[in-house]
């Protein structure tokens, strides 16, 4: 029987306090807001979260910072004045996970540590981001997300033997600290006895988990072995390869390449030795155009595909057709195109698909309407710069 609570997203009626900053945490609140989790971001007056200043805006409102907000209320408040503590205090009375990506003892010396949230809320689910987790040696370094990645031992996968190695183009390691954080949090959502519950999560630990292959690296070192070995050590004797080539018409495609699709190539379009295969199969390449590429590899059953870029993402159809690339709308730069929501869910159009609020949009509603703040109180805050 289909009720209205059956269409509700999974994580409505749980509420999630945001004290994060850039890319790990608030990339973890994100997930846990577009299944339907009250996001409550906290961010500090006047200079906001240094997000707000990264990747490109357009008239002045910044991109990144948009896709990273929708469906959160963002709230400004000061955690160094003993009144914007009060408030906090108050906010985590009425939450059940608190997210932060501080450098270890950052909370505690405000007075706002894991012991003291547990002890006004024993079955809040804390989850702590850091550079080097908050025990050993390391703990109290500063953490960044590319220094996690060559930590972690995935940047030396990338790159020639004989020249330095390569890190990804993307935040990795900040990417992949949100993602395993919001899944341990669903996870612990589950437990309705749970008490005292800190995930601390250093931000190389989902790389170092992926690449566990390299534990074990039997007659031969750690040594890069070129940017097209698609499995680094895993496979020492792989075959495989995906190498990225050029059409005709200048698109940038990839394709597999194995001993079968090799053999297949060499005989339908191919005429050449094997020591000149790979320099035919780049002429053959640029006598191309893509979708005459695209024609006959498909008809031989050879994995290829674009190779996507910055510029090419937004308009591809099969991205629109799936939803992974949306139109949001906004005041002032009308119709653009964002990400979509991953996986698919069919309650997720329930979901904005762009906010980019300025520092405090959202202070009345939460602190007048969430938490009761009488209306004395509440000019207090302002006046006092805790807002």
């Amino acid at each position: 029987m289909s009720t209205e609570k059956s269409h509700q997203l999974p994580l409505q009626g749980v509420t999630v306090i945001e004290l994060g900053t850039i890319i790990a945490g608030p990339f973890a609140g994100s997930l846990l807001a577009e299944m339907g989790a009250t996001v409550i971001k906290i961010e500090q007056p006047v200079q906001g979260d240094g997000l707000r200043q990264s990747g490109p805006k357009i008239n002045g409102v910044p991109i990144w910072w948009g896709v990273a907000s929708r469906n959160k209320k963002c709230i400004s408040l000061n955690l160094k004045n003993p009144l914007g503590i009060e408030v906090f205090k108050k906010l985590i009375l009425k939450a059940d996970v608190l997210i932060e990506n501080y450098r270890p003892g950052v909370l505690d010396k405000l007075g706002i540590g894991n012991s003291t949230l547990h002890t006004l809320v024993p079955k809040l689910i804390i989850l702590s981001i850091s550079g080097y987790g908050k025990d050993g040696s390391y703990a109290t370094k500063p953490g960044f997300g590319k220094i996690a990645e060559g930590f972690s031992g995935i940047v030396p996968l990338t790159g020639h033997p004989d020249e330095p190695p390569l890190y990804n183009g993307f935040s990795l390691a900040d990417a992949s600290s949100g993602l395993y954080g919001s899944f341990m949090i669903n996870m612990l959502l589950l437990d309705e006895d749970r008490k005292n519950i800190s995930i601390d999560l250093a931000l190389y630990e989902p790389l170092l988990e992926m690449l566990a292959f390299q534990f074990h690296s039997p007659n031969a070192p750690a040594m890069r072995q070129g940017t097209n070995n698609p499995y680094g050590w895993g496979l020492p004797e792989n075959t495989i390869t995906y190498p990225t080539l050029q059409s005709r018409d200048n698109h940038w495609f990839q394709i597999k390449l194995d001993t079968q699709n090799c053999s297949a190539l060499k005989k339908q379009f191919i005429s050449t030795h094997e020591k000149n295969f790979e320099n035919d199969l780049i002429d053959w390449s640029r006598s191309k155009t893509m979708h005459e590429i695209f024609s006959q590899l498909s008809d031989s059953d050879i994995p290829v595909s674009i190779v996507q870029n910055g510029e090419t993402l937004a308009s591809e159809p099969y991205f629109k057709s799936r939803g992974d690339v949306v139109q949001a709308t906004h005041p002032s730069l009308g119709e653009f195109p964002v990400p979509g929501f991953f996986p698919k869910y069919e309650r997720s159009n329930k979901n904005t698909a762009f906010r980019a609020p300025q520092i405090g949009e959202d202070n009345e509603v939460i602190l007048k309407d969430f938490l009761n703040i009488d209306p004395e109180t509440y000019q207090q805050l302002l006046d006092q710069n805790v807002i």
